[in-house]
């Protein structure tokens, strides 16, 4: 009797036991489960924060905690050509992390919900003085390191946002007056349209040469076109690589304006130093050849200022002609001046000082007159009288002789200045003196 009562008490001590046992094991899941809520299941994940097994408190606390972090990581900045601006990420981007978590699907990849403040950005893009720019897909491209709390530094460049209008005139140039339209007309009709890729160079040989059209232009023909094409760009940000002028100003073309064509020797070379494409349209009416610069809007303002001008006088050439009648003159070669000066680009932005930079230094020499002299032969000696006096000697004046002295002196005085005034001095043309 006394053996089962010990049995009993034995028993219902390993039951109490047991009965702690398992409410101690699954009285926290119990509790968790019908007074603190669910949480979340393995491989949940909002944004790149992992809240497996969190409860949705617990996950809104772990999401704060990262996105604090973030504030303080790498940095956003926004780049408009040389100008650079550092985005506050507090002020720039806000987070909704109470709908990031209340929406989470269990063991799934789920947002992070992120945006951007409107009036911040605003006024960064104000500070840029930047025009027509896709505001949406700027946006967009900012969300993305913010939505993945991207720890490196990250730099977006405006331009690419540009809203481009493809019929936007960026410059253009004309030419007038062509005596030979033929080739011109042939090239507006071949190629109206060239594409000008971006942060790509450009060569006309190369890409006549390409085309298989360099033997259809003659230099002068593509002189033109060059020279339209390098007045239109020299007012843009396209880098002049290689240009070349003539000896003399050609008819076609203002001082500045050149851009000399010799094939296979002398090219024309551009740069197009944006991240997006431009074209170059031709056409002719009315004798007038115009070349158009299409494209984005250039985010500064720039113009064309050529300074230092100077024009050289021509010097006088003095040729002689023994065939020309005694006296006469003719004027072989009509001189005119030379011209000298330098190309600048000002470029203009909005709220700094203008920027001068040099493209180029133009020096045409001048024409040099030439003038063609008859031959001037010497007076035959006239013969001397024997003057005597009344002794029978010969009658000395000293005071003719001096003047014959200074006769002499004074002609040899004017030969001098003769020269002076005389620039250059050629020797006769020695056929004319043969055929005399």
């Amino acid at each position: 009797m006394q053996k089962l009562h010990t049995v009993k008490i034995f028993s219902l001590l390993l039951l109490c036991v047991l009965l702690l046992s398992l409410f101690s094991t699954f009285g926290t899941k119990t509790y968790h489960a019908f007074f603190a809520g669910d949480s979340f299941k393995e491989g949940t994940m909002i944004g790149p924060v992992d809240v497996s097994g969190l409860s949705e408190e617990d996950a809104r606390a772990a999401l704060l905690s990262e996105i604090e972090t973030w504030y303080g990581m790498g940095d956003i900045t926004l780049v408009s050509g040389d100008m650079k601006n550092e985005v506050n990420k507090r002020e720039m981007f806000s987070f909704d992390i109470l709908e990031s978590v209340n929406t989470a699907v269990d063991g799934t990849q789920n947002p992070l919900f992120t945006g951007v403040k409107d009036e911040n950005l605003e006024k960064v893009l104000t500070e840029f003085s930047s025009k027509n720019i896709n505001t949406v897909e700027l946006k967009n491209e900012m969300l993305l390191p913010a939505s993945t709390l991207h720890p490196g530094a990250i730099e977006i460049n405006l331009l690419q946002f540009v809203k481009v209008d493809e019929n936007n005139v960026v410059s253009q140039s004309v030419i007038r007056n062509l005596n030979d339209e033929s080739e011109i007309v042939k090239w507006v009709k071949e190629f109206g349209v060239v594409y000008l890729p971006a942060n790509k160079p450009f060569s006309l040989l190369s890409f006549l040469s390409e085309s298989g059209a360099t033997s259809n232009y003659s230099n002068e023909a593509l002189s033109v076109i060059a020279s339209g094409i390098y007045s239109t760009v020299l007012s843009s940000n396209f880098e002049i690589i290689e240009r070349h002028i003539s000896a003399q100003l050609p008819y076609y073309a203002t001082f500045g304006n050149e851009a000399m064509i010799e094939k296979e020797k002398k090219d024309l070379m551009i740069y197009n130093v944006n991240p997006f494409e431009y074209r170059l349209l031709f056409s002719l009416k009315n004798r007038e050849f115009t070349v158009q610069l299409i494209g984005p809007e250039m985010q500064s303002s720039i113009k064309v200022k050529i300074e230092d001008v100077e024009s050289p006088e021509p010097k006088i050439i003095k040729q002689y002609d023994s065939t020309l009648p005694k006296g006469e003159m003719v004027v072989k070669q009509k001189g005119t001046a030379g011209q000298f000066g330098k190309i600048y680009r000002i470029i203009q932005k909005a709220g700094e000082v203008d920027e001068k930079v040099k493209v180029a230094e133009d020096y045409y020499p001048p024409v040099h007159t030439i003038e063609v002299h008859s031959v001037l032969f010497p007076e035959p000696p006239q013969p001397e009288e024997d003057v005597t006096d009344l002794d029978g000697n010969p009658e000395t004046n000293n005071g003719s002789n001096r003047e014959e002295n200074n006769l002499e002196s004074g002609n040899e005085t004017d030969e001098d200045n003769e020269k002076e005034k005389i620039d250059l001095w050629e020797d006769p043309d020695p056929l004319h003196l043969q055929k005399s």
